[in-house]
């Protein structure tokens, strides 16, 4: 395979750094173009995480430069707010504008990366693949919809989920290359008669020099000055600060979060306060809840830019993470709060049952049952008992884990790359 590649990375629901949520296909596009590649990265102008447009003039896509890097924002709707109909027709306006717009914007390219789930974008990336001669790999975050029917919100034989495991019956058949986020995939695809050549685990990973560099204390980003002067004012009197960063929905179990606080109120402890940053389908609920309990321990704010994380979470004393108890992680997490929380240095609460728990493999923090929130409260006070010393230590173990194996610049960029040549070869 040639040196130089011209590779189309495509995932709908991607973020940028200017942008809430996973940063995942952008971190990886970008650290192809700084290997030298030609890197065009498709996405939608409208931001799955955050429910902010981009386009605003009627334009059919919008482009920016970074380096060898292209990214290009493609218009889509309708807009949604919710996981309801508007969501299902917003994606097949995606395939669509992907079909019609991706050669008006990008050299024809060697390799397109599509990244699932997107199914509709990566069938009409798969199409495109063909159209160009080009090689077609499949990028498997989430299991759609396999993951609908183990949390029991949607029946197998629901007409939705009846279109989603045919293209994916479709797309599996055709695809030359996996590369999975999850690292037990290779389980769920082998079911399907998937050889394991055809497979490679790549997890997300992390920026390590945006966490090193919020590390030093001299780096501020609009919009986040009132949550830095909450937690501030918060550790001046002398209490450790619990953070959650991300979504704010029925996977991530926020309000697992909001119960241990109301239990450590109800005991008397009131040295630990809670920071909750994000936006989700649950927000509304969890913010009554707050109010309806009286926690003036817990502060929740708006979703932030990517790119202001590190520095947010500098000003924590420790991470918190929730998940429901739940089969379908018999095949792994990627979770990006895990690696941001490690990365940052931070002692991890980790709330879960999963096979993959980096936080024990690291010794980076305390795990405890799922769906416990006594169990997440007993934590929290185990790490307020520690000498502060101690919880820095802990933190360190984790940020020397992450540092070693999950920086995206290093090690799995590399590892992203070698998979693809090691199953293409040149014509």
């Amino acid at each position: 395979m040639a040196k130089n590649l011209k590779i189309w990375v495509v995932y709908q629901f991607a973020s940028t750094p200017d942008m809430p949520g996973s940063e995942r296909s952008y971190q990886f596009a970008k650290a192809f173009a700084r290997m030298g590649h030609e890197v065009t990265f498709l996405t939608s102008s409208f931001n799955h995480w955050g429910k902010i447009e981009k386009i605003t003039n009627g334009e059919p896509f919008i482009l920016s430069s970074e380096d060898n890097l292209r990214i290009v924002y493609l218009k889509t709707r309708p807009l949604y707010y919710q996981n309801n109909h508007r969501r299902f027709l917003n994606m097949l306006y995606f395939a669509c504008a992907l079909r019609t717009v991706s050669d008006k914007v990008a050299t024809s390219p060697d390799i397109i990366i599509a990244s699932y789930p997107s199914p509709f974008a990566a069938l009409a990336a798969y199409r495109l693949s063909k159209k160009y001669e080009a090689a077609f790999v499949l990028e498997i975050r989430d299991l759609w919809p396999q993951v609908w029917i183990e949390r029991k919100a949607f029946h197998r034989y629901h007409p939705f989920v009846v279109l989603l495991f045919a293209l994916e019956k479709y797309l599996y058949s055709r695809t030359p290359v996996f590369i999975t986020a999850l690292p037990y995939v290779s389980d769920y695809l082998s079911e399907r008669g998937i050889t394991p050549q055809k497979i490679e685990w790549v997890p997300n990973g992390i920026n390590l020099a945006e966490f090193i560099e919020a590390s030093k204390g001299d780096t501020a980003y609009d919009g986040v000055d009132e949550i830095l002067n909450s937690m501030n004012a918060e550790r001046q009197k002398g209490k450790m600060i619990a953070v959650y960063a991300g979504g704010i929905g029925v996977g991530n179990r926020v309000d697992y979060i909001i119960e241990a606080a109301r239990i450590l109120r109800d005991e008397g402890e009131n040295n630990i306060s809670f920071c909750i940053v994000g936006e989700g389908h649950s927000k509304k609920d969890i913010i009554r809840s707050v109010s309806d309990n009286k926690l003036g321990s817990v502060k929740i704010w708006p979703a932030i830019p990517r790119r202001a994380i590190p520095n947010v979470l500098s000003h924590a004393d420790v991470g918190l993470l929730c998940l429901r108890d739940n089969p379908i992680y018999r095949y792994g997490v990627n979770l990006n709060k895990v690696y941001d929380y490690m990365a940052a240095g931070l002692p991890v609460v980790f709330s879960a049952k999963v096979r993959n728990n980096l936080v024990d493999i690291s010794g980076g923090g305390i795990t405890v049952q799922p769906e416990n929130p006594a169990e997440i409260a007993k934590a929290l006070k185990k790490l307020l008992s520690m000498k502060a010393e101690a919880r820095v230590d802990m933190g360190k173990r984790g940020f020397t884990h992450i540092a070693e194996n999950y920086d995206v610049n290093d090690k799995l960029s590399k590892r992203y790359i070698d998979a693809i040549s090691r199953n293409f070869t040149d014509s």
